[in-house]
């Protein structure tokens, strides 16, 4: 029996629309593709991606917003402008409050939604992948925190979920201009995911997990995260999570802080995550009688 690697798609900052991850989701097919047998073209039967949107939670509230600014004497909305009116935008209402996680919930909502999709599609206990970018990464991180407390304390309210709805099959985890860095200041110790998931190496042995952390230089949101906590010191020195520096965008935007919305085609990122979607299938369906 075949077993195929779930795939989750969640966007960041930006004027999103539902097709945010066709671009991504056709080169790792083919990347993927490029892996396998000559002849053998059943990719799909192989790895399933599924993308997560949740931009149209905010767009009303940021429309609004700008039609009342934008009658201010001067105030244009530019590139950079709109750029950082998005990234602060969607951070600062996501981020919840004491009394009020409406937002929040919402939008972790999506997410629980795209894992069920997947674990009919790809299998309930299917090895899962998450790429995240920008906003993304700290909201993805955030909804597998959350289900981590959950686990821990109060399991039986996440009984009817599958190990793949509830992380625990979580074998690689792809942030993409990531600002954890900075959303760690909120928090003393901050404390990273359980990673791999706790499932993952009981019904996968030969399965190797990576976190892989991707951010380019030149963008001003994206850092590096080995060294935030000592929880995510710890998960690097295990050798679960690495901080890789690359030049995302094209020639107008790799060397500038318009870099950030440059990840999601680069092939410094895509190739060697279409590999280790290869990888990560092969050794789910290495036969019971080889381990």
């Amino acid at each position: 029996m075949n077993q195929r690697i779930a795939v989750a798609l969640i966007h960041g900052v930006g004027n999103q629309g539902p097709e945010f991850a066709d671009a991504m989701t056709s080169e790792l097919y083919e990347a993927f593709a490029a892996l396998l047998p000559a002849g053998d073209k059943s990719v799909h039967d192989k790895i399933t991606i599924r993308p997560v949107y949740w931009a149209d939670v905010l767009a009303r509230k940021e429309r609004i917003l700008w039609n009342i600014l934008k009658h201010e004497d001067g105030l244009a909305l530019n590139t950079l402008r709109n750029f950082m009116m998005n990234f602060v935008g969607d951070a600062t209402a996501y981020q919840p409050g004491r009394s009020r996680r409406e937002i929040y919930e919402r939008i972790h909502t999506r997410i629980a939604g795209v894992l069920h999709e997947l674990a009919e599609e790809a299998g309930p206990e299917a090895p899962l992948c998450v790429i995240g970018h920008s906003l993304g990464t700290v909201i993805t991180h955030n909804f597998f925190f959350d289900l981590g407390e959950i686990l821990a304390e109060t399991p039986e309210q996440l009984s009817s979920l599958s190990p793949c709805e509830t992380g625990q099959t979580l074998a690689l985890f792809y942030t993409m201009g990531s600002p954890l860095a900075l959303w760690s200041m909120r928090y003393d110790n901050y404390i990273p995911i359980p990673f791999p998931g706790a499932l993952l190496a009981e019904r996968y042995p030969q399965l190797k997990p990576e976190w892989i952390n991707y951010y380019d230089k030149d963008d001003v949101l994206a850092y590096p995260i080995r060294a935030i906590s000592r929880g995510h010191f710890q998960l690097a020195k295990a050798g679960l999570l690495k901080d890789v520096q690359v030049n995302v965008g094209n020639l107008f935007r790799s060397w500038n802080p318009l870099s950030h919305m440059g990840y999601w085609q680069d092939k410094d990122v895509v190739k060697p995550v279409a590999r280790s979607l290869f990888e990560a299938w092969q050794a789910a369906n290495v036969p019971v009688e080889k381990l």
